[in-house]
């Protein structure tokens, strides 16, 4: 069995390689499923909007392009699976509150 450790290492790896424009990374919290089998890796970040789509309101009204910016930002939340045994990534789901 892996420790929390490095099924969080993995974890984390997988957000930054799975979430794009994902920043202020947190981990929220780890746990082992009751069947043993899979440690449930939870990680907040800040999604941001694609920087592309902001900058057409560069020229044109540099009010709405901070406008846009703010609404773009949001905090998500998701837990990533890893394997308790072999420590593989075995995917992530939208985090539920219990």
């Amino acid at each position: 069995m892996i420790e929390f450790d490095e099924a969080i290492r993995t974890a984390g790896a997988n957000v930054q390689k799975l979430i794009k424009h994902a920043t202020n990374i947190e981990l929220e919290g780890a746990l082992i499923s009751s069947d043993g089998r899979l440690y449930e890796i939870t990680f907040s970040y800040d999604k941001n909007g694609s920087p592309s789509a902001m900058d057409q309101f560069q020229a044109s009204a540099p009010g709405l392009k901070s406008l846009a910016t703010i609404l773009g930002k949001r905090r998500e939340f998701k837990t990533f699976l890893v394997d308790s045994q072999t420590g593989a990534f075995r995917g992530f789901k939208n985090y539920k509150e219990d």
